[in-house]
């Protein structure tokens, strides 16, 4: 039986034949692990129109051997870049694409001094395939979606005044651990009273007072893959402008989620997110795009932007994020990771959006 692997192997010589391009070094961690199944993290692969060549040291020997039987593994002792050029002359090879948004200047220039071959930059071939999802990918975004989910409903009975950002955040992620996440998708976001105008605000050693709103934004991943989840709430009492800001973006949310079907293009989700707060009076408060990509990494394509015309396709799995930062007053953002059905699509992060107070 061809493997998920192989399968996406081959989707990807296909791209390389069509680029009239031989090989292909591949050296992002994520397009790594979602060709090969290697989660060592610093492995390297180098494909051609027939094999496929996963380069690591000494350590990963047993790990490549035991997670990738479909690629032949070339052990180094001391530099990448030797064990590259003897494979490359061996194979006669004359050019090799690199993936121009992750190698540094410094690799590169070490790839260049060593190898023989013509070194072409390549953009988004892995890239595309991960666009669309698979059943597997989409069970395990839909079960660090549950662990995301499970990890805020956990922390609700934490939250009181007088703990600390930093002391929420720690929970939160102690939460994602527990219940069987990996590494979390991103460095956790508590924001609480003003700093909620900040849509980036990590944590920090404020102590969240009573009457303020406190947005949260999480992520756990499972074997790889991530999700990504936001809500605000409210600690002790709330204001009628706070429930009414709140209101607004949780409508506004509802908009873009409603337009998130197959063939709607992504201009088109955020424009129904978008248009309901110009009309609220708050567009000028949201100063970021609707959406993003969500997989083996927490940011990746597709843009759910208005600058950009993709049409969604089922299998896709994005967010949908509206926002509202007032400055010096505070911030309201409700988020959720949503699968692209034939239809509709499908909340991955199962958390209710009603006003929390607590």
């Amino acid at each position: 039986m061809t493997s998920i692997y192989q399968k996406r192997l081959d989707k990807l010589r296909h791209i390389l034949e069509q680029q009239q391009l031989e090989s292909l070094l591949v050296s992002s961690p994520e397009n790594v692990y979602y060709l090969s199944n290697f989660s060592g993290g610093e492995g390297q692969l180098l494909i051609t129109g027939e094999e496929t060549y996963l380069f690591a040291d000494g350590r990963y020997k047993e790990q490549v051997l035991q997670e990738s039987p479909c690629c032949k593994l070339i052990l180094y002792k001391k530099y990448f870049t030797e064990a590259l050029a003897d494979v490359s002359e061996s194979l006669g090879l004359q050019e090799t694409g690199f993936e121009e948004g992750y190698l540094t200047y410094l690799r590169w220039e070490n790839l260049k001094s060593s190898l023989a071959v013509k070194l072409r930059p390549v953009k988004g071939f892995v890239e595309k395939l991960r666009l669309v999802k698979d059943e597997d990918e989409i069970a395990l975004i839909r079960e660090a979606g549950a662990i995301t989910a499970s990890a805020f409903r956990s922390v609700l009975g934490e939250m009181r005044s007088g703990r600390s950002e930093q002391e929420i955040a720690a929970l939160l992620e102690y939460f994602m651990r527990r219940q069987g996440s990996g590494p979390v998708a991103f460095e956790t976001i508590v924001a609480s009273g003003e700093r909620g105008a900040l849509p980036h605000g990590t944590a920090s050693q404020k102590m969240i007072e009573r009457g303020e709103l406190v947005t949260m934004d999480l992520g756990a991943t499972y074997q790889g893959y991530a999700a990504d989840l936001t809500r605000t709430i409210c600690v002790g009492t709330i204001s009628a402008k706070q429930r009414e800001v709140y209101e607004i973006v949780r409508e506004a949310q509802e908009r873009g989620i409603g337009a998130v079907r197959s063939g709607v293009s992504v201009s088109q989700v955020d424009s129904e997110a978008r248009n309901f707060l110009a009309e609220a009076g708050y567009e000028d408060y949201f100063v970021h795009s609707l959406g993003h990509g969500v997989g083996l990494s927490v940011h990746e394509e597709p843009r759910i932007a208005q600058q950009e015309d993709l049409a969604l396709q089922p299998g896709m799995v994005i967010t949908i994020e509206p926002g509202v930062y007032i400055p010096r007053w505070g911030g309201v953002r409700i988020e959720d990771t949503v699968l692209v059905r034939e239809g509709g699509c499908e909340i991955l992060t199962p958390v209710t959006k009603d006003l929390v107070v607590v």
